[in-house]
């Protein structure tokens, strides 16, 4: 009698159920959405731990509140999300703010007015951020200022919903509780959300450690680390407090947004810790003043020193963006004939101390003029800028291209041994560039070919001479019949005496 192989046997695993498989999915499902639920909890969590670590001494007036920062990164998270999962969120971040009020001793009426207070500063302060559907982020000075006018409205609001429970239960200073309520969360908020959108944007590049830049970082240091003690911690009493901002405006001016960022976060944190230990010009003040100043200073440090950053940030890429348009091809992103004489005459600089030759290819697209008759400029546009690619994709990596303008191409080829492996370059365009362009219903034709001369250079070449050589190698292919590949026969030092211009062929 055969025997029934028991469950778990051989075979057994060769077919997964259909019911196994969906559980597994949910199950991945659910943990990819409750990490990060999880991760903004724990945050939360602790920003409370800390705020209330700041709480200055015999009062309940705290000197920061991360965790209004944590309520408007929590609503941008989750504000990016599917409305319902925004919705749970917005669930989740309820119950949890309940749950903590009621964990330190606040009665459940309160808990639940201000966890709705707390849940309508984060989702005014999103609304603003994300109006009209732009991507939150802190890279231009319009961010900061958008980001600035979010969240103090946001406070303002969240801080009239506040004002309006504690009036109803009794508050003898309604006026002052609603500043210390704006601003604590206000500066803490605007802080926290700056510094995480910097970080999430950062790029970690190895720095250059050239000595005077090396120094310079060291100096600003040393100068940084002594004003900030001098005035918060060995204060003697002289009015030095406007000191501070001088090393905010060297750092921003000088380093990257980055060492901003570390500036604020550092000089931020140990303002609040030296005013809690009672150390600085704020020692001896009562506890609504010192909540003031010591916020006030900190949001003074943040916006001078990130409002400069990203002017200067703004300035570099802004003369990037004119110096790579002065240098490149606007049509093809190609560079232009500046850059590429530049970059010629310094390969050819290199080259010469190490008795290596530099090749250059010059080619020139055959009938250029029948495809912009036939299609017209806009596709004669397309044409030009999927020519450039496939010259890209035929050269090395270190290889230049450029366009010259019209339909004429130049590449620069480094570190050749010989003049056949330039041969192969050439080629391999050439191939690139007679390949299948495509059809329309009034083209003439499919396809478009490239004449193309090559050249290389000698120990006394100039870029003037070796351009014009390979300039004339090309005409010599369009005579041999055009898509052609050819190599100057004279020797090149003669060309440095002749004209740069050839004679031209008619109707090319």
């Amino acid at each position: 009698m055969p025997q029934i192989p028991p469950i778990g046997a051989a075979g057994a695993d060769d077919h997964v159920h259909p019911s196994t498989e969906v559980e597994r999915t949910v199950a991945r499902r659910l943990v990819r959405a409750a990490g990060p639920t999880l991760g903004f909890v724990v945050a939360y969590v602790l920003a409370v731990q800390v705020g209330r670590a700041s709480l200055v001494e015999g009062s309940e007036i705290a000197l920061a509140w991360p965790a209004a920062a944590v309520e408007v990164l929590w609503a941008l998270y989750a504000s990016a999300r599917s409305r319902r999962t925004a919705a749970l969120h917005a669930a989740a971040f309820f119950v949890l703010t309940i749950g903590v009020s009621v964990s330190v001793g606040v009665d459940v009426a309160t808990s639940l007015w201000f966890s709705g207070v707390h849940l309508t500063f984060a989702v005014v302060t999103t609304f603003i951020l994300r109006y009209g559907g732009r991507p939150v982020a802190l890279r231009q000075p319009p961010d900061l200022t958008r980001l600035f006018v979010a969240v103090s409205v946001g406070a303002l609001v969240a801080s009239t919903l506040a004002v309006a429970f504690l009036s109803y239960q009794g508050d003898d200073d309604p006026g002052q509780t609603f500043t210390l309520f704006a601003v604590r969360n206000g500066v803490t908020a605007l802080a926290g959300v700056a510094v995480a959108l910097r970080v999430r944007d950062f790029r970690w590049r190895t720095p250059s450690l050239q000595e005077p830049r090396t120094l310079e970082a060291i100096a600003c240091a040393a100068v940084t680390t002594l004003v900030f003690a001098r005035i918060f911690w060995f204060n003697i009493g002289l009015p030095t407090g406007f000191v501070m901002v001088l090393p905010a405006i060297w750092i921003a001016l000088r380093f990257s947004t980055a060492a901003s960022t570390v500036f604020v976060t550092v000089t931020g944190t140990f303002i609040v810790w030296s005013t809690l230990l009672d150390h600085g010009p704020l020692h001896g003040l009562p506890a609504q003043q010192q909540a003031f100043l010591a916020q006030g200073t900190v949001l003074t440090l943040t916006l001078v020193a990130l409002t400069l950053a990203l002017f200067r940030d703004s300035r570099n890429e802004l003369i990037a963006e004119l110096r790579h348009l002065a240098l490149h091809d606007p049509l093809t992103g190609l560079a232009n004939r500046t850059l590429f004489i530049q970059q010629l005459d310094v390969h050819l600089d290199s080259q010469r101390a190490v008795d290596a030759p530099v090749g250059v290819i010059f080619l020139d697209l055959d009938g250029f003029k029948l495809v912009n008759d036939a299609w017209g400029h806009r596709e004669g546009d397309l044409l030009l800028h999927e020519m450039a690619r496939r010259i890209k994709a035929a050269i090395r990596p270190a290889d230049l291209a450029a366009r010259l303008g019209g339909d004429e191409f130049v590449v620069a080829c480094t570190g050749l041994s010989s003049t056949d492996e330039l041969h192969e370059i050439a080629e391999r365009i050439r191939l690139q560039i007679a390949a299948p362009y495509g059809t329309a219903a009034d083209a003439p034709f499919d396809r478009i070919t490239a004449s193309i001369g090559y050249a290389l250079s000698d120990r006394k070449s100039t870029s003037k001479a070796l351009l014009s050589a390979a300039d004339r190698a090309m005409y010599q292919a369009k005579r041999a019949g055009r898509n052609q590949t050819a190599v100057l026969s004279q020797p090149l030092s003669a060309l440095d005496t002749m004209a740069t211009e050839p004679a031209g062929i008619p109707g090319l």
